[in-house]
């Protein structure tokens, strides 16, 4: 590799078969480019999937293409249009009350467990009861949600196994059945707010289901190992709003986003940074600032440092794609972070387990000890 390879921003894998971009003016030009389609479970994932297993998963393979996020054009306006009054400022707003209460219980329970790692037993109860509430789910079905997202993930991590493709699928069509039979009584949820079919209806709640719950735990996790680290805990319980912890809810997305990367497929010949890019590559675009084969990881959380609330950060992604619960995510972990800090303020971090997951980052477990001193050291692995 050459040293100009070495230090590009836009890189291509032989070893994989395709580039690599990352830096947040390449990343911007990348998610701009009208010939980088999102359109690519085909060349992605279903290019892995043995062809006599299409016709017995054509109901996964079917909803999976009408989620919007791997769709261009009207028909990805048209189904987000749809949903996004659901995020609009004014239904943040009343949904604010609701997710208070939900952070308040979930620390309750929190600081009654034995174990004290947050990311089973605060992220991930968290994230699912949050999704639970935008699909107008039970408050006590939320458990429901990792059943059947972690069919999913596991498809599209290794979609070539016939096993995972059937899981996934049952999957997709017990979530239908519960929803269909527990519909919101205010009408308000993704299900009722979705347009088109009850096939397009499982498609756009699906896909908010799975991209919410891995999404929302990552950042949860990754934003109480960043405060902790930092010794921001005082700081931010002594506060009257939730302005010191949304400073670092926007340094955490900038430092570590939890969504690593979104795929792009080249319709026709383009280029990026001087690089051509041939049509029909594969164009895995990093949110993470760094290439998504730098497989360093830190110890100890980076500085937050001055001035860090900055919100031009690409880790909700740009342009037409820009995630659409970005606004509740923010919400929902400067919240925590404000109670979190109120209530256990000595917590420091007694282990840390990252992820290997490259699509979806954070920690497989964040044990914190929270009646520790505030001075304690924080001890990795």
């Amino acid at each position: 590799m050459t040293t100009e390879e070495a230090t590009s921003s836009v890189r291509y894998y032989e070893d994989l078969g395709c580039w690599v971009v990352w830096g947040r003016d390449q990343v911007q030009a990348a998610l701009q480019d009208p010939h980088l389609s999102s359109e690519t479970l085909d060349a992605v994932n279903l290019s892995y999937l043995p062809a006599d297993m299409h016709g017995e998963c054509a109901h996964l393979i079917e909803t999976m293409r009408r989620w919007f996020v791997l769709l261009d054009g009207e028909k990805h306006t048209e189904a987000r249009r749809a949903i996004q009054p659901m995020f609009s400022p004014r239904r943040i707003r009343r949904l604010e009350e609701t997710i208070h209460v939900i952070l308040e219980e979930e620390l309750d329970k929190f600081g009654r467990s034995s174990r004290h790692d947050a990311m089973p037993d605060l992220a991930d109860n968290i994230s699912a009861r949050t999704i639970a509430l935008l699909l107008g789910l039970p408050a006590d079905q939320g458990d429901l949600l990792h059943t059947w997202a972690r069919p999913l993930a596991d498809f599209l991590a290794v979609s070539y196994r016939p096993d995972y493709a059937r899981a996934a699928q049952a999957a997709l069509r017990e979530m239908a059945d519960f929803i269909t039979n527990a519909p919101a009584e205010d009408g308000e949820s993704i299900w009722n707010k979705a347009q088109g079919s009850e096939w397009d209806r499982l498609a756009t709640s699906s896909m908010v289901m799975f991209g919410g719950l891995e999404t929302t735990a990552g950042m949860i996790g990754l934003a109480l190992w960043h405060m902790l680290g930092n010794n921001l805990t005082h700081t931010i319980a002594a506060a009257t709003d939730d302005e010191p912890a949304k400073a670092v809810v926007e340094r955490v997305l900038e430092l570590y986003a939890p969504l690593g990367h979104v795929a792009r497929l080249a319709t026709q010949d383009t280029t990026l940074s001087g690089h051509a890019i041939a049509k029909d590559d594969v164009v895995l675009v990093s949110l993470t600032g760094r290439d998504l084969f730098d497989h360093s990881t830190p110890s100890t959380p980076l500085e937050q440092g001055t001035d860090q609330n900055r919100s031009d950060h690409i880790a909700f992604g740009f342009g037409m794609h820009y995630c659409v619960g970005a606004p509740l995510a923010r919400l929902t972990v400067a919240r925590l972070l404000t109670l979190f800090a109120r209530r256990f303020p000595n917590a420091t971090v007694s282990e840390v387990n990252w992820r290997v997951n490259k699509t979806f980052r954070g920690f497989d477990r964040l044990v914190l000890d929270l009646q520790a001193p505030a001075a304690a050291a924080l001890p990795q692995r």
